[in-house]
């Protein structure tokens, strides 16, 4: 199986044109040879799929990742579940990817590494 840590760095927004490495998520998945999820493997382990929300205004947050519907929901120290939608896409560094936060907006992430 091939479980990969995958780093999420906020892409450009309205306060942060540039995007932000400070506002981060280390998410650890399975992936397929085409780079996207690997739902069998995950069915296999679910329990080694987690994440790590990193955010330079908050402490550290560490969770679990489990499917909603076509999409992923992150779980961190029981707070409001956030949404990973991938849509699809190959998990591959430069790719962009969306987080619905608990609040409801929606900010875009880039792909910054698979390892």
């Amino acid at each position: 199986m091939n479980w990969k840590s995958i780093r999420l760095e906020l892409g450009s927004t309205g306060e942060f044109p540039a995007g932000s490495v400070s506002r981060a998520y280390l998410l650890r998945l399975p992936l397929n040879d085409h780079d996207t999820v690997d739902c069998a493997a995950f069915s296999k382990e679910p329990f080694k799929a987690t994440v790590r929300r990193h955010w330079s205004t908050d402490a550290d947050q560490r969770g679990v990742i489990v499917p909603s519907g076509q999409e992923w929901a992150m779980r961190c120290d029981n707070k409001p579940e956030r949404v990973l939608r991938l849509g699809g896409a190959s998990l591959r560094r430069g790719q962009q990817v969306s987080v619905v936060e608990s609040d409801g907006s929606v900010l875009p992430f880039k792909i910054a590494s698979v390892r």
